[in-house]
C-alpha cells in the first residue's frame, strides 16, 4: 500500500499546495498532473499508517532509467571512472542565490538515461547504451548490479527509482575509436571536498551521482586503491 494518496481519495484534507496556471490560482481541491514521456508531476497526499491525511506535496514519477558507473582500467592497470560533465540549466547557482539568467551550472556527473521502450530493450542493455553515448565505450567487459540494485534521487517528492548498473568497459579500445583525444571522457580526477569543483569548473555535488560513486566503491573496496 502506497504512503500516498490522490487528492481525489482525500475530500476532507485542505490542500497546502495550490495550482497557478497563466497566473490563475486554481481551486484548493484541484486535481492536477503534468505527464510527458519522461515523467511527470501530480497532487500526492501523505498519509499515516490508518490513512488519514497528513500533508500535502506534489510528487515527481519519472520514466524507467538507469544510473550507470562506467569504469576500466588504463595500460598501468590505474582504475579510472568515466565522469561526464553536463550542464544542468534547472539548478540554481549557489553562489548568485535568487539570480536568474546565469550561465547553466556544469556538474561532473555519471551516464544516467531513460529506457528506450521503443527499442524494447532490457534496463541492462540501457545501461550498456547509455555508456557507449555518453562515454565513446563500445566494448563493454561485463555488467554488473550492487545487491539492492535501485537509487531514488530524492524520497521527499520521487516516487520512482533508478536501476543502478555498473559497466566495465575496455579502455583500449576508447582509445583506438575516440575521435578527439583532448576530450577528457575518462579520468580518475580528485578534487577536494572543499573545492568541490575540477580543473573546468565542474561541480561534483550531484545527489545521484554522489550516491552511486559511494555504492561502488562499497560494492568494490578493492579498486579504491586500484
Amino acid at each position: 500500500m502506497s504512503a500516498t494518496k490522490r487528492l481525489k481519495d482525500c475530500p476532507t484534507h485542505k490542500a497546502g499546495w495550490t495550482l497557478v496556471v497563466n497566473g490563475v490560482a486554481m481551486p484548493p481541491e484541484t486535481e492536477w498532473e503534468a505527464t510527458s514521456r519522461f515523467g511527470g508531476v501530480l497532487t500526492a497526499v501523505v498519509v499515516d499508517k490508518d490513512g488519514k491525511p497528513v500533508f500535502d506535496r506534489p510528487a515527481y514519477i519519472e520514466a524507467p532509467n538507469v544510473n550507470v558507473v562506467a569504469y576500466g582500467r588504463d595500460r598501468d592497470g590505474k582504475v579510472r571512472v568515466a565522469v561526464i560533465r553536463q550542464p544542468r540549466p534547472h539548478a540554481d547557482d549557489p553562489q548568485q542565490p535568487g539570480v536568474d539568467g546565469h550561465s547553466p551550472v556544469v556538474f561532473g556527473q555519471l551516464p544516467m538515461g531513460f529506457l528506450e521502450k521503443i527499442l524494447g530493450e532490457s534496463m541492462a542493455e540501457a545501461a550498456k547504451r547509455e555508456v557507449g553515448e555518453e562515454t565513446g565505450a563500445s566494448a563493454v567487459l561485463r555488467v554488473t548490479q550492487p545487491a539492492y540494485p535501485w537509487h531514488n534521487p530524492n524520497p521527499t517528492f520521487v516516487k520512482t527509482w533508478s536501476d543502478l548498473f555498473f559497466v566495465e568497459v575496455d579502455l583500449e579500445k576508447i582509445e583506438a575509436l575516440k575521435a578527439d583525444h583532448s576530450e577528457p571522457i575518462y579520468s580518475a580526477e580528485y578534487v577536494s571536498v572543499r573545492e568541490g569543483k575540477d580543473h573546468q569548473g565542474a561541480v561534483y555535488r550531484m545527489s545521484t551521482a554522489n550516491s552511486l560513486w559511494f555504492i561502488f566503491f562499497a560494492t568494490f573496496p578493492e579498486l579504491w586503491q586500484a
